[in-house]
């Protein structure tokens, strides 16, 4: 899917500000996500990674052979190299995710490309993470994906494991009703 800078933009204005309800946005893919310690700790790593990410999208050169890191938060680069990490240990968050996948985490550079607007290799578009309505204390990360059930998030799923995520269910399609009706974090 091709991703605007536009649109990009407006990924990074949802990192800071909660989105309005939007009539042409009528379902949203939810990843109800347990995270390891206090979800605001969590929400606050994970909203630093994905404004970071974003901004970089919106003004790097991606026909660079290498993308600066400099805006990337060092835990979230520490963990992609096995180093420590901010909350939860990255040799943990890495476990998981090979647990998860089977497949070893990303190496940095791998990720950033992903961001790639003219890539279309990201199927999602950040909308937002809530708390999850049902008091379970789970997180619920909303995506914009056009509807569509299956699409390509392997780099969001290394970057919610990185994040101190225990646990990082597989994406449902729900009206976005439901999102509207969760406090976001």
């Amino acid at each position: 899917m091709l991703h605007e800078i536009e649109g990009v933009g407006r990924e990074f204005t949802r990192v800071s500000e909660r989105p309005r309800v939007a009539s042409e946005t009528p379902v949203l893919a939810c990843v109800a996500i347990t995270s390891e310690g206090d979800p605001e700790t969590y929400a606050q790593r994970l909203r630093d990674v994905l404004g970071a990410v974003f901004s970089l999208a919106v003004d790097a050169d991606f026909d660079e052979e290498e993308l600066p890191v400099d805006g990337i938060p060092d835990w979230f680069l520490d963990a992609g190299r096995g180093a420590g990490a901010v909350g939860p240990s990255a040799e943990a968050a890495r476990a998981r995710y090979r647990e998860r996948t089977g497949a070893d985490p990303w190496e940095i550079q791998n990720w950033l490309f992903r961001f790639d607007p003219e890539l279309e290799a990201r199927g999602w578009e950040f909308w937002d993470l809530t708390r999850a309505a049902d008091g379970s204390g789970r997180l619920h990360l909303w995506l914009d994906t056009w509807g569509e059930p299956m699409f390509s998030w392997e780099e969001l799923r290394w970057l919610l494991y990185a994040c101190g995520a225990e646990a990082v269910a597989d994406p449902v399609v729900v009206g976005s009703g439901s999102w509207a009706a969760e406090a976001t974090v």
